[in-house]
């Protein structure tokens, strides 16, 4: 059983395969090198973004189900727990009045004083998914890692567990590609070959990031069974 963002994922995955399709190169046509790089390095923007958008809605799943099986605020990660908070704090900083510093702090402890309350638990309106997707931007390692250690899974760990950390750092060079495609730079020129190789990668990475949050969220909530 796997997450709905995963299945979502495959759908988005068939559009780069559709897209990928129409290079000529495929077929053995390479009279048309231009036409071949425009669709390659269409689909290593295609797959970033699809990687991004499946790391945000797997984030919003999680939780959603952290909600629904009401999880001790107690076994939250506790970044994730300060990040609620974050927000209240850099309005605080520059309001150097005591008078004008009172109503906010008063709102900051009415809005999240649940997440520091001994014996409470999540319920809908306490976490912002918002907020948490906010704190993905291009999912490179280094940010997959610190996006997924918010909601409690050491991915480095499990990759390492399953004998497939060098996905995560393979991924850097997808990044790399689609960053200097976005910035105008025509020296970069993948192959068709290059599109499957990072489709492939994409899957697997997404696949185990789906294993590792899905155990993280059966352990916060102490689950009989994993979530999805």
């Amino acid at each position: 059983m796997t997450s709905n963002a995963l299945s979502d994922l495959g759908g988005r995955l068939d559009e780069v395969r559709v897209l990928s399709k129409l290079d000529p190169a495929r077929t053995g046509d390479t009279s048309q090198p231009a036409t071949s790089n425009a669709i390659n390095r269409g689909c290593i923007v295609l797959l970033c973004s699809h990687l991004e958008g499946f790391l945000e809605d797997l984030a919003i799943e999680s939780l959603d189900a952290l909600a629904s099986f009401q999880a001790p605020v107690a076994q939250l990660p506790l970044i994730l727990r300060a990040l609620h908070v974050e927000d209240h704090l850099k309005e605080l900083e520059p309001i150097k009045d005591r008078k004008a510093r009172a109503p906010r702090i008063e709102k900051m402890f009415a809005d999240e004083g649940g997440f520091w309350t001994f014996g409470s638990q999540i319920s809908t309106t306490m976490l912002r998914p918002k907020t948490v997707c906010s704190q993905m931007s291009n999912p490179g390692s280094k940010e997959v890692r610190q996006f997924l250690d918010l909601l409690g899974v050491d991915i480095e760990g499990h990759l390492r567990e399953t004998g497939s950390l060098s996905l995560l750092h393979r991924i850097n060079g997808l990044v790399g590609n689609r960053n200097s495609i976005a910035h105008g730079e025509r020296g970069v020129n993948p192959t068709s070959g290059d599109v499957d190789t990072y489709l492939t990668l994409v899957e697997d990475l997404s696949r185990e990031i789906d294993s590792a949050l899905a155990n993280a969220v059966k352990g916060i909530c102490s689950l009989a069974q994993l979530p999805w």
